[in-house]
C-alpha cells in the first residue's frame, strides 16, 4: 500500500469524524502515514493537502523519505510554523492525539492555535495500521525469520553455566550478524525463579541444573518488530517441568487454532485461558494474551478479557500465554501470528517441542 493512499484512508477516517483536519505527533504513526524515521517531526493533515513539518537536521532526510506532503522546515515549536502560514482557519475542528499529547504540548497548542478547536482522539492511526499490507507482511517475516535463525544458533550456548546477560548479548549480535536493524526490543531472559517474572530483565544469574530457561527476544527489519518466546530445560526435566510445559503448549495450540477473522480479541484470550485455568493454574496465568505488532512491538488489537472488538484480515498479533510459579519458575510459549479470514498463520517456526539442553 503506497502513502498516498494510507493518508486518504486515514482522511476517509477523520472527515467522517466531523474533523476538518488532524495534527499528528506519534512518530510510528508519522511514518506509517508518510515514510518519514526521523526522531523529530509533526505532520498536519487537511482536506486537500498534508505537511510535514521537521528541523534542519532533517532537510535531507525529509526529502528522500516523506512522501505525499509539503515538507516544512522548522524550529522545534511546529505549531507557530502552522500560524504563521495561516494553515488553519477560525473554528476547525482539527483532531489530535490524546494518547501522545501532554499537558505542556496541549496547552501550547490552545495559547498559540486558540482559535482551533481541538479535539481529542484515540487509535485511529493504529487501526488502520493494524490491517497489513503485503510490503509489511514480508518485513514481519523477514524479522520472525531472523529470529527463528537466531534461536538455532544460541541452542549450542544454552547449558549449565551460562549467564543471562551474556546470552541477551549475544542475542543481540547475532541479530545484526542475521540482516536485523537490532533487537525489537530488550531481550527477556529469565533462568529458574527468575523464569516466574513475565518480564525479567537479564541478570548476572547463571542457568543451573533443572532451570526453565524463559527466553523473549525478537529482530527489527525494516521498522518491523518480530515477538517469540520459547522456553528450554537445562541439564534434565522433571515430571514438573513436563506437566507445565504441557499445559503451556495446549493453551497456545488452542488459541491458535481458534484464531481467525471474526471473532474478538476477548474470545482468543478465552481459548487459551480455558485450558490453563482447567488444569488448576488459572491463577497463574497473569497477563494477556497477546497483542498486536508492527512498527511498534505492542499495539493494536489487544488479545485480552477486555478487547470485544472483531479481529480483521491480515492483523498480525501474538499468541503467548503462560504459567509462572513464585520461586520455582515459568513457561512462556509465543509465536507472531497472521490472522486470516477462517485460520491463522503461525510465522515462526521454531520448535515449541520442549527442548532439555
Amino acid at each position: 500500500m503506497s502513502f498516498i493512499k494510507r493518508l486518504d484512508l486515514f482522511k476517509n477516517k477523520f472527515s467522517s469524524a466531523n474533523l476538518d483536519g488532524f495534527y499528528i505527533t506519534n512518530l510510528t504513526n508519522i511514518r506509517y502515514l508518510t515514510g518519514f524515521t526521523g526522531s523529530a517531526g509533526s505532520l498536519l493533515i487537511l482536506e486537500n493537502e498534508q505537511y510535514f513539518f521537521t528541523d534542519g537536521r532533517y532537510i535531507e532526510q525529509s526529502k528522500n523519505q516523506v512522501k505525499g506532503c509539503i515538507i516544512e522546515i522548522t524550529g522545534s515549536a511546529h505549531y507557530n510554523a502552522i500560524k504563521s502560514k495561516k494553515l488553519l482557519t477560525n473554528n476547525m475542528n482539527i483532531g489530535f492525539e490524546s494518547d501522545y499529547v501532554s499537558v505542556s504540548l496541549f496547552k501550547q497548542l490552545n495559547s498559540v492555535l486558540s482559535d482551533v478547536n481541538w479535539k481529542p482522539t484515540s487509535g485511529v492511526v493504529e487501526k488502520i495500521a493494524a490491517i497489513k499490507d503485503e510490503l509489511e507482511i514480508q518485513s514481519l517475516q523477514t524479522a520472525i525469520d531472523i529470529t527463528d535463525e537466531v534461536f538455532l544458533q544460541i541452542i549450542p550456548d544454552l547449558k549449565e553455566g551460562a549467564v543471562e546477560k551474556e546470552i541477551a548479548a549475544k542475542i543481540s549480535y547475532l541479530f545484526k550478524m542475521n540482516g536485523a536493524e537490532g533487537d525489537s526490543y530488550e531481550s527477556i531472559i529469565g533462568s529458574g525463579f527468575l523464569g516466574a517474572l513475565p518480564h525479567a530483565r537479564p541478570s548476572d544469574k547463571k542457568f543451573e541444573k533443572g532451570d526453565f530457561v524463559v527466553m523473549d527476544f525478537g529482530a527489527l527489519y525494516n521498522g518491523y518488530h518480530a515477538d517469540m518466546t520459547r522456553t528450554v530445560v537445562i541439564g534434565e526435566a522433571t515430571a514438573k517441568h513436563k506437566e507445565i510445559y504441557d499445559i503451556v503448549l495446549e493453551s497456545q495450540l488452542s488459541g491458535i487454532k481458534t484464531a481467525r477473522a471474526g471473532i474478538t480479541g476477548s474470545e482468543l484470550d478465552r481459548a487459551c485461558r480455558n485450558v490453563i485455568e482447567k488444569a488448576g493454574y488459572g491463577d497463574k496465568f497473569i497477563h494477556s494474551t497477546g497483542h498486536g505488532i508492527g512498527l511498534e512491538v505492542h499495539t493494536y488489537p489487544g488479545i485480552n478479557h477486555l478487547n470485544k472488538k472483531l479481529l480483521l484480515e491480515n492483523y498480525v498479533v501474538t499468541i503467548e500465554p503462560g504459567i509462572y510459579l513464585e520461586g520455582w519458575g515459568g513457561v512462556r510459549i509465543e509465536d507472531d501470528c497472521l490472522i486470516k479470514s477462517d485460520h491463522c498463520i503461525p510465522m515462526n517456526h521454531s520448535t515449541k517441542e520442549m527442548l532439555i539442553l
